[in-house]
């Protein structure tokens, strides 16, 4: 799986151009995305199920839709975890955040990055085409074997 990590400060772009590098990829395999959220997430809604099944003690909850759409919660998850899983399933992922993760990286504004595939002032001024070109040079993420 190619891994490629987006940082950098606020307002420079990151979610953008995540959703820029998902729907190129996407034409060519499955993506998977992780977001670094640095606060506590409101997903578990008071008094609703899957909080009730976390205030009960579950170490993981995933609530999934008829439709397929779902969505998990769960204590002490690394980025390697969430990567390892991703890997089972996804021919790329792109994480958003983890500053000092050591993945091929985008370094938007000032981010203090060794490196970098690409290093720009805003999202606006990546060129997607070429950044997608360096990651494949890259080498793949091989999961930690369980």
């Amino acid at each position: 799986m190619k891994v490629l990590r987006v940082v950098g400060p606020s307002d420079t772009g990151k979610t953008t151009l995540v959703e820029r590098v998902v729907e190129r990829l996407s034409e060519r395999g499955r993506v998977g995305t992780i977001k670094h959220i640095d606060c506590e997430p409101d997903i578990d809604t008071e008094g609703k199920d899957t909080a009730r099944h976390r205030a009960a003690g579950a170490a993981r909850t995933e609530g999934i839709t008829t439709a397929g759409t779902w969505f998990a919660t769960g204590d002490d998850r690394t980025l390697a975890d969430a990567l390892d899983d991703l890997a089972r399933t996804c021919d790329y992922a792109i994480v958003e955040g983890y500053g000092d993760a050591a993945l091929p990286t985008v370094a938007l504004g000032d981010a203090d990055v060794t490196d970098p595939l690409v290093a720009a002032p805003t999202a606006d001024a990546v060129d997607v085409d070429a950044l997608l070109d360096r990651l494949e040079e890259c080498g793949s993420y091989e999961p930690r074997t369980p």
